[in-house]
């Protein structure tokens, strides 16, 4: 709503417009004359630079008047100190000289309520045009305001004479608010993560420190493109083998990460936010957390994953950035990742930089977790809350019931305690689910500093062991009320399909590899009496090693007993102090002398073996060798074959009641010196019979097609290794690079093809359906790839020689021998 002239008047009689000097035949209908000033500006260099100040030249406009140069820009100023703390004020040029054709505002003709001064005109004309000192130029209007009105205080108030364009000082703050946004701004998580989304959620409705955010784009900016390159490959590799190269591929990402560095224009801009944001920082601290992509979701919190520097100065903000950075690739970080089943390479990490609070009264607030939604349950301390969300400080607690009957010593808390029932209960009915707050109270009162919903883990925080247990694999049922976690599908499968054969074999005398299903907190497992209590427990077993599964996407980890406390808090993420429970499965690794292979043939037993051991006979990485133990008493046994000789019979019976009891298997052993132990068995389709004639058939059929080679070996074993393909499991592996640049090959000859190998590597599973056929150089026909293509009815077959045969000749595999002749056409 416009003023009318005679209100502007009166408004600058009431003080609440300024008009100086004032005179009222220069009212206006609904507007008020201004004059033209004696001084212009006018630039003397160009081009014009927004970033820095640009030199002027001023002049003062004489009693006879100025000529202005058309197509020259000239900065002049009214006679009049203008403005109001109370209406929007807008001028433009008088029509009398706008006829003239003379500008007097190129594109700024609103002004800021609050701004007083004397106001800078653009003149710009079109024709040669003389000015006079004091000549009517323009005039202002006022405008009734609608909403909470901010006065200015901008870098042009109180202005006297022209003030050439201060735009420079505001570009870097105009590019350091671009780059890194406050809690007003409207950002979406995959930018600035979740905790940031959801503080600046909270601060519509909640008292929340004043906070910018470093989003997740400059992280990825700051890594180097060969570094992002390998990380994403080292990623790729940890899911194709599901995590059993997690402790070393793990430790070549965070050495990677380490060299994520902010750039010195980047550190610049973040401390040209700083004042923006904080004013002055001599003598601030700031809190510097991360703010993950996923972090604070409804499915998992990720508490504690992350780094949090606490009392940064305003220099080492920067370096706090960097820090948090790098946990992202920590250790802890990336298996938390994997058992949440996110494999994703990208530095989806963003970082908060907020005023540091120093409470008299901090903790966290619960709704839903001991009650009703409509009960807040609070635990608190004195002074910062990060002791007592690490678990390392004891809490009061109270309840929203109780805090009005607060013990006599308690009771100046109430107040802020009340308080913060108040807000939590706000943001749980904003947000329409429980949730986990975290508060800070100090003399302005109560802040939310964190609020995220309640995750499943956190409601059963109470439902916690009260020390570390453990129970045997296959051999004991699990204590009362324990939990399983992330390994409950680990553990039936083992249990489901080991158990049974295990428990056989234990009452025919055979020994088998130990076992035990582990719970701890990271409280319990890092106090000596819980450490020792693991590490004595998996001494029980055999051998120096074992196997850790710490989830479906998380297993087959190899670690020395003597650093599994060690390796255990690094795979589940468990923090110090920690209350939270963790379940894993831990076998014994036992490598052995020899890995052997055993099944029941038509007319004696077949056992191969490898002294490469069990696991490269299985994955088709280690070639075999074959004793065959005929009926009658007829055996050919291999030079190297002695150490098997005096275990055959318990080989033979064993193998015998398996088959009595499953059906055609074969057997897995490992051989530690006198030692024979059982490991696993595997069904076998009773109509397959491995025969031999010209080469070893190691799948039955006839297929034709030409030969594709693929000879890398030391990838394919790398990712033959893992649990990725193994009986019964599909995990797509298809994603890792090379692969893909296999699959891509495979899929570019002008029909299936058989596809040559050294070995029947176990990742060679991917191909089956695409290829006609496999021809290895040399095989086991008992090995996992081998009942895969059984199964799936692939042919395939064992045969050495074709060394000088080209890719692209034609071939045809008929059950034990291979023919290749000439593609024709």
């Amino acid at each position: 709503m416009i003023l009318t002239g005679n209100e502007i008047a009166r408004e600058r009689s009431n003080g609440r417009i300024t008009i100086e000097p004032f005179d009222k035949d220069q009212v206006n209908p609904n507007s008020y004359n201004f004059r033209l000033g004696s001084l212009l500006r006018v630039y003397t260099e160009m081009p014009l630079d927004p970033r820095r100040p640009n030199a002027y030249t001023e002049l003062r406009i004489p009693q006879e008047g100025y000529v202005l140069e058309p197509g020259r820009l000239y900065l002049a100023h009214t006679q009049e100190v203008l403005g109001s703390r109370h209406y929007a004020p807008t001028f433009s040029a008088r029509s009398s000289v706008a006829r003239l054709g003379l500008f007097i505002n190129l594109s700024a003709s609103l002004g800021d309520i609050g701004f007083e001064g004397q106001w800078t005109l653009q003149l710009y004309t079109m024709n040669r045009v003389r000015v006079y000192p004091g000549m009517n130029i323009g005039q202002m209007m006022w405008w009734r305001p609608q909403g909470r009105i901010e006065l200015y205080a901008g870098k042009y108030q109180g202005s006297k004479g022209p003030r050439s364009s201060d735009i420079h000082l505001d570009f870097d703050k105009t590019s350091a608010r671009a780059r890194f946004p406050g809690l007003s701004r409207d950002c979406q998580p995959s930018q600035v993560g979740g905790k940031f989304a959801a503080l600046a959620a909270a601060s519509r409705i909640c008292p929340v420190p004043t906070a910018f955010v470093v989003p997740v784009c400059e992280f990825d900016a700051a890594l180097p493109p060969d570094d992002a390159a390998e990380i994403s490959e080292l990623f790729a590799e940890l899911r194709a083998t599901v995590g059993a190269f997690f402790t070393e591929s793990a430790a070549r990402i965070s050495a990677v990460a380490q060299r994520a560095r902010l750039s010195d224009e980047t550190r610049r801009l973040i401390a040209v936010r700083i004042r923006d944001v904080f004013g002055d920082p001599s003598g601030r601290t700031f809190a510097v957390r991360s703010s993950a992509v996923g972090e604070d979701s409804a499915s998992a919190s990720l508490a504690g994953v992350y780094q949090t520097v606490l009392g940064a100065s305003a220099e080492g903000v920067p370096d706090a950035v960097e820090q948090c950075w790098q946990s992202y690739y920590a250790v802890p970080a990336i298996a938390a990742r994997l058992r949440a089943r996110d494999f994703g390479p990208q530095p989806r990490l963003a970082v908060i930089v907020q005023e540091l609070i120093v409470p008299d009264l901090a903790g966290v607030a619960f709704t839903g977790l001991d009650g009703p939604s409509g009960e807040v349950t609070v635990e608190y301390v004195g002074g910062l809350a990060e002791e007592l969300v690490a678990g390392t400080a004891t809490p009061s607690r109270t309840t929203s019931a109780d805090i009005g009957a607060m013990a006599p010593g308690e009771a100046g808390h109430a107040a802020a305690l009340a308080e913060v029932v108040r807000l939590t209960r706000e943001l749980r009915s904003a947000r329409g689910h429980d949730v986990d707050v975290e508060w800070a109270a100090d003399a302005q009162g109560v802040h939310v500093v964190q609020a995220r919903p309640v995750t499943a883990r956190r409601v059963n925080r109470d439902r916690v062991p009260a020390r570390v247990w453990t129970s045997r694999l296959y051999f004991e049922d699990l204590p009362p009320g324990a939990s399983l976690h992330e390994v409950a599908a680990v553990y039936a499968g083992y249990s489901a399909k080991r158990g049974p054969a295990y428990r056989l074999a234990a009452g025919h005398g055979i020994s088998v590899g130990a076992g035990w299903v582990v719970g701890f907190t990271g409280r319990l497992l890092r106090q000596a009496e819980g450490a020792g209590f693991v590490r004595r427990t998996v001494a029980d077993g055999h051998g120096e090693e074992c196997v850790v599964d710490a989830g479906d996407t998380l297993r087959q980890i190899v670690v020395p007993k003597s650093h599994i406390v060690e390796t255990l808090l690094e795979v589940s993420g468990a923090a110090e102090g920690s209350d939270l429970a963790h379940t894993v499965v831990i076998r014994d690794f036992v490598r052995g002398d020899l890995g052997i292979i055993s099944r029941q043939a038509a007319d004696g037993l077949v056992v191969e073996y490898a002294p490469e051991g069990l696991m490269a006979l299985n994955r088709g990485t280690a070639g075999a060798r074959a004793i065959v133990a005929r009926t009658g008493g007829r055996m050919q046994v291999p030079g190297d074959g002695a150490a098997v000789l005096p275990h055959l019979d318990a080989i033979a019976g064993f193998t015998a009641a398996m088959q009595a009891t499953y059906g055609e298997v074969t057997l897995e052993w490992v051989l530690d010196g006198s030692r024979l132990q059982f490991v696993d068995y595997s069904l076998l389709d009773a109509a397959d019979r491995l025969t031999s004639v010209s080469g070893v058939r190691i799948s039955a059929g006839g297929a034709s097609g030409p030969l594709l080679t693929l000879d890398d070996d030391e990838m394919l074993r790398r990712l033959s290794i893992g649990p990725a393909v193994s009986i019964g499991k599909s995990h797509d592996v298809t994603g890792h690079a090379e692969l893909a640049r296999i699959v891509e090959k495979v899929c570019s000859m002008p029909e299936p093809p058989i596809v040559r190998a050294r070995r029947p590597y176990a990742v060679l599973s991917v191909l089956i359906g695409m290829v006609a056929g496999f021809a290895f150089e040399e095989a086991s026909a008992l090995c996992h790839l081998a009942i895969l293509l059984r199964e799936a009815g692939t042919p395939a077959v064992a045969a050495a020689g074709l060394d000088s045969v080209p890719d692209g000749a034609y071939a045809v595999i008929g059950d034990e021998s291979i023919a290749v002749r000439s593609v024709v056409g």
